[in-house]
C-alpha cells in the first residue's frame, strides 16, 4: 500500500516537498475519473511520485511526459491528466485522445483558471464537461462535491471533459 510505503519517508524527511511528493492523499482527486486496468493514461508533468505509482496500480498503461515531449507522441490515450496547471491547450490534447477519451484537469481556485479552461474545453469541442469542487485542495483532497454544491467552503476544481 502506498500510504505505508511512503509514510516513513515523509516522517524522516520532514519537509513540505516530501509530503507533496509522497502523500497517499494525492490520488484522491482522481477518484471521480474511474480509472481502470484497461485504460491507457497519459499524465503530464506530475509532481508526485506516489500519484504516478497509484496510477500504475490502477491502469496497465501509464505514460508520464513533460509538456515539451507531447509533440513526439504517436499513441492515443483514453485518459489524459493535467494537474495543477494548464501545460497545453485542450485543442492540442484532444488530438492525443481516443474517440471517447477523457481530458482531466485539476486546478487551484486561487489561480482562477477553471472558468477559463471550461471555455477552452468547449471551444475545443468537448461537449460533456463535468465539474467538481475538491476540498481542501486538489493536492490533498478529502472531500469532493458537485460544482453546484451550496454548502460553502473553498476548494479547487476537477474538470473531466469528454
Amino acid at each position: 500500500m502506498i500510504q505505508e510505503k511512503y509514510n516513513r519517508r515523509i516522517f524522516d524527511e520532514g519537509t513540505e516537498e516530501a509530503i507533496v511528493n509522497f502523500s497517499h492523499l494525492r490520488s484522491n482527486v482522481l477518484s471521480p475519473v474511474g480509472i481502470s486496468k484497461d485504460d491507457n493514461v497519459l499524465i503530464i508533468e506530475p509532481d508526485s511520485t506516489s500519484l504516478v505509482e497509484w496510477l500504475k496500480e490502477q491502469a496497465d498503461s501509464v505514460t508520464v511526459k513533460d509538456a515539451d515531449d507531447l509533440s513526439h507522441l504517436q499513441d492515443k490515450f483514453n485518459i489524459i491528466i493535467n494537474l495543477g496547471h494548464m501545460t497545453e491547450t485542450p485543442t492540442t490534447l484532444k488530438n492525443l485522445l481516443e474517440e471517447e477519451g477523457r481530458l482531466v484537469y485539476a486546478l487551484a481556485e486561487k489561480d482562477r483558471l477553471a472558468g477559463f479552461v471550461k471555455k477552452l474545453l468547449a471551444e475545443a469541442g468537448f461537449d460533456d464537461i463535468v465539474t467538481y469542487r475538491v476540498s481542501p485542495d486538489y493536492l490533498f483532497t478529502t472531500e469532493i462535491f458537485a460544482d453546484d454544491y451550496t454548502g460553502g467552503g473553498a476548494g479547487d476544481y476537477l474538470l473531466i471533459a469528454k
